[in-house]
């Protein structure tokens, strides 16, 4: 147990090794999304790909898609990850002072952001124009948003459990590898989101535009 010392600082370097690998094989996950998304919108005419034409029109997003404005709710989305971003450091910093009280503060505002996007993302979902199975566009839009979504979740309960533990007074100075890897996770999601609102967002809704004119 790490609070009884049996995390010496060799056990924590392999529980952070660790946790870098797996952080690293969920952004190969990210990858193939990405992969999946650009292949099909910066070759929307692909001859090799012999059916694409017929279904994007030559154009992305294909026509018939109503793509959303990246600067309504997609940009309210960003700017509450990145102020949660912001939280999750005011409570490590916090706990690396011993301020309890900072640390729980920090720890409940980003919860509740992360609460907030989920709400935010399903409200968008419910109000889109294109269905999953509607084209490639709508697939590969609901697979790489929705994926992140499930982590937003699963970054949600990690921190929920986190807040748990720091009510209980599990987290020390010297021994908190629990949130720290908590406050990595959470910065992988963020660092995701931009990626995903700069190019799903904002970049493939006005390629499209630019292609049709």
């Amino acid at each position: 147990k790490a609070n009884s010392g049996d995390h010496t600082r060799v056990v924590q370097l392999h529980h952070r090794y660790g946790m870098m690998m797996f952080i690293a094989s969920e952004v190969m996950f990210f990858v193939a999304w990405f992969w999946a998304y650009f292949e099909a919108a910066l070759y929307t005419a692909d001859p090799i790909q012999a059916q694409r034409v017929e279904f994007t029109g030559g154009v992305w997003p294909p026509k018939g898609i109503e793509a959303f404005d990246p600067w309504h709710l997609p940009l309210l989305n960003t700017l509450i990850l990145l102020t949660s971003g912001t939280t999750i450091t005011w409570a490590h910093h916090a706990l690396l002072h011993d301020d309890r009280k900072g640390l729980k503060y920090g720890l409940w505002l980003t919860i509740i952001l992360g609460v907030l996007f989920t709400a935010c993302q399903a409200y968008e979902y419910s109000h889109a124009h294109f269905g999953f199975a509607g084209s490639i566009y709508s697939s590969t839009f609901f697979m790489a948003t929705g994926f992140h979504g499930a982590h937003v979740i699963i970054g949600t309960i990690f921190l929920a459990i986190c807040l748990m533990r720091a009510y209980s007074g599990d987290f020390t100075v010297k021994q908190h590898l629990g949130f720290e890897f908590a406050a990595w996770y959470w910065h992988f999601v963020d660092v995701v989101w931009l990626f995903l609102f700069a190019s799903i967002y904002v970049w493939g809704s006005g390629v499209g535009h630019a292609a049709a004119h």
